[in-house]
């Protein structure tokens, strides 16, 4: 009589690849926009790390009366010490995602525009800094 074939069972069925490859798309679905809701939170935590160090780098200026150097406004009119610098913003989205964080004092409105820089401005005759995007002060109301 006949001989059976011998069946070869090494492999994946279509059906097992189809199942593993669904799987892993669905991981990715799910993993993608988190990732970019990471992503987002550290471009704004680095602009908040900028506009720290923008402060912190005039304050320095202000009390020592120096000029900082270069990427600075630095003014001494009438007695009155004025140091400005513009930090340009990382984050891809309008308005802070991960809310409006607090520097110097000074609550920062949730509404920013990622597309604009924002200039921080401290003055030895003031007690708080301003934080502007155009002509727009960036202070909370609340």
């Amino acid at each position: 009589m006949f001989k059976k074939a011998k069946e070869n069972k090494k492999g994946f069925t279509l059906a097992e690849l189809l199942i593993v490859v669904a799987i892993i798309a669905v991981l990715v679905a799910i993993s993608i926009p988190i990732f970019t809701a990471q992503l987002e939170k550290s471009k704004e935590a680095v602009d908040e790390a900028n506009l720290r160090s923008a402060y912190a780098e005039c304050s320095a200026a202000v009390l020592s009366a120096t000029d900082p150097g270069t990427g600075f406004t630095y003014e001494n009119k009438d007695g009155v010490i004025t140091c400005s610098k513009e930090v340009t913003l990382k984050q891809a989205k309008n308005d802070w995602q991960g809310g409006a964080p607090e520097i110097a004092g000074v609550k920062l409105a949730a509404t920013i525009n990622h597309e604009t820089a924002v200039t921080v401005t401290v003055t030895d005759s003031s007690t708080a800094p301003t934080f502007k995007q155009g002509n727009n002060e960036l202070k909370s109301t609340n």
